[in-house]
């Protein structure tokens, strides 16, 4: 039995690509069933799927040509071998985060921003993972606070809409989930301030505002919130 390198590496790059895509959008066509108002197809990373497309298109006719055509050709392995991993590399770059901030989809225009909008750009699948992932752990009220109700006040100018996000956090978890949020995400207008108080969408569970000085004081008085663990899970899977 010959051992063949190249089939060998194949295999597994491709165990890899099509296990990172699943994971990846399996929880979206979940969140699809579970959500009537999740529309599929604004959930789909286009360019990310494009490069995908691409990159297995090449990754797969090259393992087909090398093994229906069992060349000892030294330069025709060779073209093969680096076509296989140009495909492999358009798989691999669209996880990159410069791939993110330049080719993902944005909800917000960076030319078109508001002086009454978080001017947040995010895609769709990330904005209904992060909703998703607040409910799970219980860090938002999902009876008073949809998903549609989220993206509202993420979104949409504030005077434009009556929803709001009914959070289940104290005042330094509120700080580090408005730390975390513009650190994955930041390309943004958003401030401290007009997040919580200004806007006056974020409210605490007995439905009044933070307190703005709380807030701002939060990381010498409580270094470690009570949510850190929480929130540290949550933003881990944005990276």
């Amino acid at each position: 039995m010959n051992f063949d390198i190249i089939t060998y590496l194949s295999f597994f790059a491709f165990i890899y690509v099509y296990s990172r895509l699943a994971i990846h959008y399996l929880p979206v066509i979940y969140s699809h069933f579970l959500n009537e108002n999740l529309s599929l197809v604004n959930s789909v990373e286009k360019p990310r799927l494009l490069f995908h497309f691409t990159g297995l298109s090449f990754m797969h006719l090259m393992s087909n040509f090398h093994h229906s055509n069992q060349t000892s050709n030294l330069a025709v392995q060779l073209i093969i071998v680096l076509v296989y991993l140009l495909g492999l590399y358009f798989c691999l770059t669209s996880w990159r985060e410069n791939f993110k901030s330049s080719f993902l989809k944005k909800i917000i225009s960076n030319s078109d921003k508001s002086p009454n909008n978080f001017n947040l750009s995010i895609s769709d699948i990330h904005l209904t993972q992060l909703y998703n992932e607040m409910v799970r752990f219980d860090l938002i009220d999902q009876e008073a606070t949809s998903l549609l109700d989220f993206k509202n006040v993420l979104l949409e100018d504030w005077g434009n809409q009556r929803s709001r996000i009914h959070l289940k956090m104290d005042g330094p978890s509120c700080r580090e989930f408005y730390d975390h949020l513009i650190k994955t995400f930041p390309h943004n207008s958003i401030t401290l301030k007009n997040l919580f108080v200004t806007s006056g969408l974020l409210i605490r569970p007995d439905g009044k505002k933070y307190n703005y000085n709380t807030l701002k004081n939060a990381p010498t008085r409580s270094p470690i919130s009570k949510q850190h663990e929480a929130l540290e899970a949550i933003f881990q899977k944005f990276k």
